[in-house]
């Protein structure tokens, strides 16, 4: 086991070694004052719309040892090539009062004498991904060392030169208008994809011997910035490090309408002139990236490239997800006219996610050659080395699908999931925060949702449901998890500056939600919608329990009460102990309320609202968490709450939740229990997880879903029970609870070092092998006695 370990580590250290490096983090050194670029874009641009700009800059270098550092964003994204090399994509996500630059040292891409810089632009028009906010269609290059000057952007007077690619088209997703549909289930807020038309396409412009002479000059947009802030983007430098492009070989066909087989894409493959096949690669896991395909000949075939994370079978059902009989693909495609020529080259504007990939493929009058087909693996580059194994084999693949589900869609900021959204929730980040932190031991990305969701808040308090989003989403329950955000960042840290900063933001937050408190001391209807869950079965309300708008709510209701115990800990441990006490006593009067009103004394569970006309799991959790019942009975509740099927169920999202309040009452017996959804994914082979829980009325969309690995992270923090007591991780407290498994081994990288562990049930007895780094410190728990841990690989024996 620790072999694996030290070769993980040792992968994943040289990959970032070899890689591009942001230099921006984890400090900044280069910030935004002394940038005097300016963003420029074609003259023949007068709007935002679908398109691509192509940008080349030839310039010569005589000293190649000299550092030769620019700073570089664009509007909407960019990808940069150096003598052909692809360099970086950017920028990282924001918003335009905070719009992010990359900084970058290009000296090892250079070459003595003359060398070409090349950009491309791409904006996805109208239907642009709803997390991306947009001005203009616009590069910035800014040359910070002497010798990239030659680099920046001006205008006309500049050493650039842009055309635009009229080879590109961008596909609209249909998911709400007439006609066939993209996808399968409702809302999509992802780019839209790519057609490219070879025959319009400027090959090799990446290329230094590539001839630009009908290029045009670029044209001046406007000013990096201007009179304290600026007139277009008020940049910032980038505070995450850069995506990694790693290649990934993808897997051969399993279906397909040629009678002739093919090893593609491990080889060749031919599709003769005039003829139309359709075939099917399964990669076996999800999987994302940039997929490039490099084909040959072909003149004006067309090419459609589908990705999908899963079949459909008949009424859209998916079931195991390894059985492909009578199942079909619908998902958002490419799609690609050759040009006839040599080694054409397609690479897609935006990162793409699936498991399935199926061609479809027509041919003229000749012959087409799919010569190569492989992936870039894009995701950050902040090493996720977690492991974990026990002696229940499900329990661990529940472990691997939540990890890959985590890994996938950390990108430059959180994804809800990775296929349909991918955007940045407030409710999905509390969890995926959790369970990243889990696989990394890194809170950079934490640190930057935390703050991007506070640049995200209205007058009234509010903070948007998504950010960066170029929409309003606004969900006042969301609105209080972003001030437990900040409590769970504080319990591991004790970052006494962080949550001062955001001090004034909290209050602002909580007293606009108290607005929406009644004479009750429950919540009202509001404009907006109090998500709760995706709840199914009646009175679902479109997330909400009550289906009646959220009035006299009691979830609800108590998600304030434990975002108002969570306030009340910040403000006490910033020395506001008025503040804290105000919070503390409001909490305790909604608590009252709720138990007055809806606790049913015959049932022995709380309703959902004081008709007492619906019941649910959610507001027994949230009872639990918050002592809305005594401390006594809460066990005796969530027995009950877990047993009872005709309460409306937590999903996988609200499951977190449950499994708090499992560890609160310290009931590891019942773990298994609660975790039953994760088995029927593991049955169904599934590689990810899911966003909610089938049904007829309402089938599971998204299957690369965040929100829903919370297993992984209490794996670690309960049933191995590895908890940080002081300053993420300088103290630590193992005490392990097991619940039905018997022996549970892994790694959990920290900030101050991996621990590496091996823990046995054995009747009444613990034997424990662990490891712990020389900046760790702590004690070992088992049945009442405890022992002081040792730095280094030490065996502990504990009745």
């Amino acid at each position: 086991m620790q072999k694996l370990f030290v070769t993980y580590i040792f992968l994943a250290i040289s990959f970032l070694a070899l890689a591009q490096t942001e230099l921006n983090y984890p400090d900044e050194l280069y910030g935004p004052e002394k940038i005097t670029a300016s963003w420029v874009s074609h003259p023949d641009i007068n709007g935002p719309s679908d398109q691509v700009i192509l940008f080349r800059n030839t310039f010569e270098i005589n000293d190649i040892s000299e550092d030769l550092i620019v700073n570089i964003s664009a509007d909407n994204h960019y990808f940069m090539y150096i003598n052909g090399i692809f360099v970086t994509h950017g920028p990282q996500l924001s918003d335009i009062k905070h719009w992010k630059y990359e900084t970058l040292n290009l000296k090892n891409y250079l070459k003595k004498g003359k060398n070409i810089v090349a950009i491309k632009v791409v904006d996805f028009g109208k239907r642009r991904f709803l997390g991306m906010q947009s001005i203009y269609t616009s590069l910035l290059v800014n040359g910070v060392t002497e010798n990239a000057k030659v680099l920046s952007t001006s205008g006309k007077s500049d050493h650039w030169k842009c055309s635009i690619d009229k080879s590109y088209k961008a596909i609209e997703i249909n998911w709400r208008t007439e006609g066939e549909k993209s996808i399968v289930g409702g809302f999509y807020a992802n780019n839209p994809t790519d057609f490219v038309d070879m025959n319009k396409f400027e090959s090799s412009w990446q290329l230094l011997d590539f001839d630009d002479t009908d290029w045009q000059h670029n044209q001046f947009f406007e000013s990096g910035s201007s009179m304290g802030g600026s007139i277009a983007y008020l940049l910032e430098a980038r505070n995450l490090p850069l995506l990694s492009w790693e290649k990934e070989q993808l897997k051969n066909i399993v279906r397909s309408t040629s009678s002739k087989t093919s090893n593609f894409p491990k080889e060749k493959m031919q599709i003769p002139s005039n003829s139309k096949v359709t075939f099917l690669l399964d990669q076996k896991v999800v999987m994302n990236g940039f997929p490039e395909l490099v084909f040959s000949k072909g003149k004006d075939a067309s090419i459609k490239i589908k990705y999908a994370e899963n079949l459909f079978g008949p009424n859209n059902k998916k079931g195991d997800r390894d059985n492909l009989e009578n199942k079909t693909l619908l998902g958002y495609y490419d799609h690609i006219i050759s040009n006839g020529e040599a080694f054409q080259k397609f690479l897609p504007n935006w990162m793409r996610t699936f498991r399935f990939i199926e061609f479809e493929i027509e041919t003229k009058e000749e012959a087409l050659t799919l010569n190569s087909f492989m992936n870039y693996k894009t995701r950050t580059t902040i090493p996720s080395i977690a492991q974990f194994y026990s002696d229940n084999e499900v329990y661990n693949r529940i472990f691997e699908i939540c990890k890959r589900t985590v890994d996938i869609c950390t990108q430059d900021y959180y994804l809800s999931d990775a296929y349909y959204e991918t955007m940045q929730y407030v409710g999905d980040t509390k969890i995926q925060a959790l369970v990243w932190h889990a696989m990394s031991g890194n809170l950079a990305h934490t640190k930057n949702a935390i703050r991007q969701f506070h640049h995200s808040r209205d007058s009234e308090g509010n903070i948007l449901g998504a950010y960066p989003l170029r929409s309003t989403f606004i969900y006042p329950t969301y609105s209080l998890i972003w001030v437990d955000m900040i409590a769970d960042y504080y319990k591991l840290t004790e970052d006494d500056d962080f949550i001062r900063s955001y001090k004034n933001g909290i209050a602002h937050t909580i007293s606009g939600f108290e607005k929406n408190m009644n004479d009750l001391n429950l919540v009202n209807k509001t404009k907006y919608r109090y998500f709760v869950d995706w709840y199914i079965g009646p009175n679902n309300g479109g997330g909400t329990a009550t289906n009646n708008g959220g009035e006299n709510s009691a979830i609800v209701s108590l998600h304030y009460v434990y975002t108002l115990m969570n306030a009340s800990k910040l403000y006490a441990k910033m020395g506001d102990e008025m503040a804290s006490q105000q919070y503390a006593k409001r909490a305790m009067e909604i608590k009252k309320s709720v138990y007055e009103l809806c606790f049913d004394s015959e049932k022995k569970l709380f309703a959902e609202r004081p008709d007492k006309s619906i019941y649910d799991q959610h507001t027994n959790i949230m009872a639990i968490l918050t002592d809305a019942v005594d401390e006594s009975l809460q066990k005796e509740l969530l027995i009950k709450l877990l047993n009872d099927k005709e309460l409306l169920q937590a999903t996988y999202y609200y499951r977190y939740y449950l499994f708090e309040a499992i560890k609160k009452v310290n009931a590891p017996e019942l773990f298994t229990l609660a975790q039953k959804p994760w088995e029927e994914m593991i049955a169904n082979h599934m590689t990810t997880t899911l966003e909610r829980f089938d049904s007829k009325e309402k089938r599971a969309r998204s299957e690369v879903h965040p929100w829903s690995t919370s297993p992984a992270y209490f794996y670690f923090d309960y049933l191995a029970g590895i908890q940080s007591v002081k300053n993420n991780f300088e103290e630590i407290r193992i005490a392990p609870s097991f619940g039905e498994l018997k022996t549970i081994e892994g790694l959990l990288p920290t900030a101050k070092g991996n621990i590496i562990f091996k823990l046995k049930k054995s009747g009444s007895k613990l034997f424990a092998e662990i490891t712990i780094p020389d900046l760790i410190k702590g004690e070992i728990f088992w049945r009442g006695s405890k022992l002081s841990l040792i730095t280094g690989k030490q065996v502990y024996v504990m009745k």
